[in-house]
């Protein structure tokens, strides 16, 4: 069910991004991948997605996970953030940079996104 959850989440951004005026793509099995879960394009300006969809007060990224998808970003030159769509407060959208680093792990709790989102 999560998966699905995810999926309808990520379709949900492309969508947004979309109606902004980017082209975006999303990436089949990105959980495995090397690449973040949705890529967004504009004059030039590329931005990934890391997407999350679910109530729990923090999200919490793998170490490993994090590299694969920084790496893809430098290659790219993509700037990388976590889109974070939290029940009845919509879409948080956080520069990876300023996620806290707790036991190996990339974290952040939802008023800490709220308070760092930016606008996309």
């Amino acid at each position: 069910m999560p998966e699905k959850k995810g999926s309808r989440a990520e379709r949900e951004l492309m969508r947004m991004l979309w109606q902004r005026g980017y082209a975006v793509v999303r990436s089949a099995g990105s959980g495995i991948s090397y690449s973040p879960d949705v890529v967004a394009i504009k004059d030039g300006v590329v931005l990934a997605f890391e997407c999350k969809a679910w109530k729990k007060r923090e999200v919490v990224i793998e170490e490993h996970q994090m590299q694969k998808m920084l790496k893809w970003a430098q290659r790219s030159g993509a700037t990388l953030y976590l889109a974070w769509k939290y029940p009845y407060r919509g879409w948080f959208f956080i520069p990876v940079e300023l996620l806290n680093r707790r036991n190996g792990k990339y974290v952040i709790n939802i008023e800490e996104a709220e308070a760092l989102s930016y606008e996309i």
